[in-house]
């Protein structure tokens, strides 16, 4: 199994720790695992992106930096972040997009049209069948987001094989003990929401 993972996010939205839960969640399973972060201006709500490469061949030799068609999935926690992201997915790829929109004050004062998760999916639709939005996502949502990814790779398992809510809810009482009881709140909402989009 090998599969290489991309989040995009803004500054303050949680992308490294979402990150840093599924590197540690797939480390603990035995695989190997590469995190890359690259903050830009993360204090100035700025962009944020993780890489993530997994493989359960522990002598794997990861290559350089994720390039154009690259990634195997797409995680999107702001839409515009996202659809600036869109090249590095490779087609058929699996799209997680958060319903979180930060529009720029410069397109507000131009009155210029930024995308909504509606038109996002439709974006990502023109690469790949699989596409999945999380609408109406509890707080924090970073962790809720990462509730809603575990039940779509159970529902998928061929894209990440063994990894289950129950290994990621493990990893997040082991690895994040700070306000432990919300975080397990948001995780097990997002996981119930991500089982009732994947049913259907």
């Amino acid at each position: 199994m090998f599969a290489s993972i991309f989040i995009a996010g803004l500054g303050g939205q949680g992308v490294v720790t979402f990150a840093k839960l599924l590197a540690a969640s797939a480390s603990e399973q035995g695989c190997k695992v590469s995190l890359f972060n690259s903050k830009g201006m993360a204090q100035r709500g700025g962009r944020v992106t993780s890489e993530i490469r997994i493989s359960s061949d522990v002598s794997v030799r990861f290559g350089s930096r994720l390039s154009g068609g690259g990634s195997d999935i797409l995680v999107g926690m702001e839409i515009g972040e996202a659809v600036n992201s869109y090249p590095i997915l490779r087609k058929g790829g699996l799209v997680i997009l958060l319903d979180h929109a930060v529009i720029p004050a410069s397109m507000i004062l131009k009155k210029e049209e930024y995308p909504g998760i509606d038109r996002a999916l439709n974006i990502f639709a023109g690469k790949t069948d699989f596409c999945f939005g999380v609408l109406r996502p509890g707080s924090p949502h970073n962790i809720f987001l990462l509730g809603f990814f575990s039940a779509i790779l159970e529902a998928m398992p061929e894209v990440l094989p063994g990894f289950t809510g129950e290994k990621f809810e493990n990893s997040l009482r082991t690895n994040l003990m700070r306000n432990l009881e919300e975080n397990l709140d948001a995780f097990q909402g997002g996981y119930a929401n991500g089982r009732q989009i994947a049913s259907t």
